[in-house]
């Protein structure tokens, strides 16, 4: 599988948050360069599992919406 690639306001953002994060709950001070190398690590360790997650999500939905459209199709079809 490709790399996930996010673009600069995202990444900073996913970094933000595990700064905070790391913070908060393990009163733990993260500097940049290991901010940056726990962003990559969360990215490429659970990146793919939410990517899939999000497909999966989506061909359900999209499942549903083709069954409901068959329902109305069926229900308009002249006997």
């Amino acid at each position: 599988m490709a790399d996930i690639k996010l673009d600069v306001n995202e990444r900073e953002a996913i970094r933000s948050k595990l700064v905070a994060y790391c913070e908060e709950h393990f009163d733990l001070e993260l500097e940049q360069f290991d901010a940056e190398f726990f962003t990559d690590y969360v990215i490429e360790t659970l990146g793919i599992a939410i990517y899939n997650a999000g497909i999966d999500e989506a061909i359900r939905t999209h499942q549903a919406y083709s069954e409901r459209i068959q329902e109305e199709i069926e229900l308009k079809k002249i006997v």
